[in-house]
């Protein structure tokens, strides 16, 4: 896995697409500035970033990546690796995808990274019965986590502190750390039910071992309500559901992202693919409002093959978003193949999808510079409106023909469209 500088990147798109320096610089810039932003020795403007992006077929967020972020993913890949060879008893291979974490880690001072991996090597030693060592993990982890207020991952170091010395008889040491890790995660408002019923359930655990039965007993109930709503998969689902609902219209749309993440989780389980497919959608919506594309695509390309094997007729809704993100990302080519596909779904009898089909087609005519094109489709989707009643779209549809007019400074066009909008606003008693 390589770490590419923004030259490198420059130079490795160009090799691919078979382009020399000259044609890459075209008229916009010289064979000699583009050998020096490729060497490392020049910092190209955003104008110039933004030529080359679209001049290599990529995009101005891959160039601009920084090393530190393309390390921090390698990272991730690596740590991932370690989890699951561990989960999978498999220790050597776990370590030594440790220790590569650990050396990128270093590298590019990704401090973060570094906790995470004295994290897995703790439970790689938990694994192994060697708590002094897995301790001491731990403990190096946590004093990481706490400089990054990375509250979930210091609850979890808390969590398993408490079981190396609950399984060392320390009753009262696993104790302080169980309620830190309870009070921790109360005051951070953490948001992870299973994650909490398993504090609960180790407190409980714990003032059974001390013979303090009262408090057992209380941490008991506490933990059995909060797995029943686990147990409970389609009742939790939902609930997730309806806080990212509420998150997403309230604009936190990170906490969207999570509550219906962990939703997805869930209804994979209990194998709800309706529920599971809808989901994918919206996420791969929010990723793209984030504009995270790739997460934003891969979910996307998840539901449409969901609603495809469903029959489920919403995969129109699922093409349409698709083709928004390549008109996002001015991927022509790619726009024209989708809106193909949603004309081969779409439903002539439902005029608000060919509405939106002409809508996205016209933004696609307008990336190719074919304005005669662009307003005979604004033109045909107008009259879909008009002859099927629809006066909010065409009110909507006659303000972007003016716009597009006013644009091309045919003021009487423009005039006659966007009176004609007004009208129909007025009529609505929207205006």
């Amino acid at each position: 896995m390589e770490i590419l500088s923004l030259g490198e990147k420059i130079k490795r798109k160009r090799k691919e697409l078979n382009m020399t320096l000259k044609d890459l610089a075209g008229d916009r810039i010289t064979p000699g500035q583009i050998s020096l932003v490729e060497s490392g020795k020049s910092n190209p403007s955003m104008d110039l970033l933004e030529y080359l992006a679209e001049s290599l077929n990529t995009t101005v967020e891959y160039l601009m990546e920084s090393e530190e972020s393309q390390a921090q993913k390698i990272c991730l890949y690596f740590e991932n690796m370690a989890k699951a060879h561990l989960l999978n008893d498999e220790v050597e291979k776990s370590e030594a995808y440790l220790e590569k974490a650990l050396l990128y880690s270093e590298k590019y001072s990704l401090s973060l990274v570094e906790a995470e991996a004295h994290y897995i090597r703790g439970k790689i030693y938990l694994y192994k019965r060697e708590y002094s060592l897995a301790q001491q993990s731990f403990l190096e982890s946590n004093v990481i986590f706490m400089k990054n207020n990375a509250y979930r991952q210091v609850i979890k170091t808390l969590l398993n502190l408490g079981i190396i010395t609950l399984k060392l008889k320390a009753y009262h040491s696993s104790s302080t750390y169980f309620q830190q890790a309870e009070k921790l995660y109360k005051d951070n408002e953490i948001g992870d039910d299973y994650l909490i019923g398993e504090i609960y359930y180790f407190i409980a655990f714990n003032y059974f071992k001390l013979e303090n039965l009262e408090k057992a007993k209380r941490y008991c109930y506490l933990a059995e309500k909060q797995f029943k709503l686990l147990y409970d998969k389609r009742e939790y689902g939902r609930t997730l559901l309806k806080l990212a609902e509420t998150c997403s219209e309230n604009g936190d749309l990170e906490k969207a992202i999570k509550y219906s993440d962990k939703s997805l989780s869930v209804y994979k389980e209990i194998e709800d693919n309706k529920l599971t497919s809808d989901i994918e959608n919206d996420l791969g919506k929010l990723f793209s409002d984030f504009n995270l594309m790739d997460e934003s695509f891969k979910h996307l390309g998840k539901a449409k093959e969901m609603k495809i094997q469903q029959s489920d007729d919403s995969v129109i809704d699922t093409l349409i978003s698709i083709c928004e993100n390549h008109i996002k990302l001015k991927n022509i080519e790619k726009s024209k193949e989708l809106l193909s596909e949603i004309r081969e779904f779409a439903n002539d009898k439902d005029p608000k999808i060919i509405i939106k089909y002409y809508l996205l087609k016209y933004r696609v005519d307008l990336q190719e510079e074919s304005d005669m094109e662009a307003e005979n489709t604004l033109i045909m989707a107008l009259n879909i409106a008009k002859n099927m009643n629809l006066l909010k779209d065409a009110a909507e549809i006659s303000v972007i023909l003016g716009n597009f007019y006013m644009g091309k400074a045919n003021i009487v066009d423009a005039t006659k469209y966007l009176g004609e909008s007004v009208a129909l606003f007025k009529e609505l008693d929207i205006i």
